[in-house]
């Protein structure tokens, strides 16, 4: 083989190489129907819908520590806009990333709470959505967006809550995202008081464990409103707060919901509306 034709072969090579590892990286995102990422960002939550229309929803954004990692990862999966933003609420292990996430990608608009914490984290993710013009909201339970043959609709809260035992927590704006018969429920840090102002809770194929499988984020009652088929819970490894907090996974256990934590790394679900499939570092 000559020296000219053996440069084209390894360019050709080298090019189907890259071509064949980006499938590999990407089979979810280009699937024909939803695709749901929960992200391994420590002790934090930070997920992502990716809807067959093509349109991206972020939920939440890890903490300031894993914001780089988070960045990464959704330019791994090819996201280049997020038409939605929602920020659940104005902890750090929620929005931490936020900053970075506003940034690094075009952002079509923004959900808030409305529990003005008046925390830096919060007042920082505020001034990056105000410097680059996002459209910004505070949508209230009942409103529905619809995206494509999807939707998600707002469940929480009803009311501003206060004087609770973490007001933050409490105000979490907790949205239903549904596909065909297929639902999924993000609850934030919801407790016992917000789910008591908010609930009854409908009936969800798939739970995230609010406020990273705490006994106060998951109850007897929800389960029995929710009855998931899977639970997600997000929490990093050796904790301070010990979460997952053994209650929580007993009703879990009880209700025979299939968990899966970010503890073991990224997770994801793919669904046609009708059956879904769950992914995680080989375990299924």
């Amino acid at each position: 083989m000559k020296k000219r034709e053996l440069k084209i072969f390894i360019y050709v090579a080298l090019f189907l190489a890259a071509s064949i590892l980006s499938l590999v990286e990407l089979p979810q995102l280009f699937s024909d129907g939803l695709s749901f990422y929960a992200f391994d960002v420590g002790q934090g939550d930070a997920f992502l819908f990716h809807f067959p229309d093509g349109s991206n929803v972020l939920i939440d954004s890890g903490t300031r520590k894993s914001a780089g990692k988070l960045v990464s990862k959704l330019r791994g999966l090819g996201v280049r806009k997020i038409d939605l933003v929602v920020a659940t609420h104005p902890h750090a292990d929620h929005i931490g990333g936020m900053k970075d996430v506003i940034s690094a990608f075009d952002i079509g608009k923004v959900w808030d709470s409305g529990y003005n914490h008046g925390s830096p984290v919060q007042k920082e993710t505020l001034e990056a959505i105000r410097n680059k013009k996002i459209r910004f909201g505070r949508p209230k339970p009942g409103f529905v967006e619809k995206i494509g043959d999807a939707g998600i609709e707002v469940l929480a809260p009803k009311r501003p809550l206060s004087g609770t035992d973490s007001d933050p927590n409490n105000n979490s704006l907790v949205v239903r995202v549904t596909y065909g018969e297929i639902s999924f429920l993000m609850t934030g840090d919801i407790e016992e008081a917000g789910r008591a102002s908010a609930g009854p809770f409908p009936k969800t194929t798939v739970l995230k464990a609010s406020h990273h499988g705490s006994a106060n984020g998951t109850d007897d009652k929800l389960m029995r409103e929710v009855r998931p088929e899977i639970a997600i819970l997000t929490y990093g490894k050796g904790n301070q707060y010990g979460h997952p907090h053994k209650i929580v996974l007993q009703l879990l256990e009880k209700y025979g919901a299939r968990v899966y934590a970010t503890v073991d790394g990224d997770i994801t679900i793919t669904t046609d509306g009708k059956k879904l499939d769950v992914s995680q570092r080989g375990k299924r």
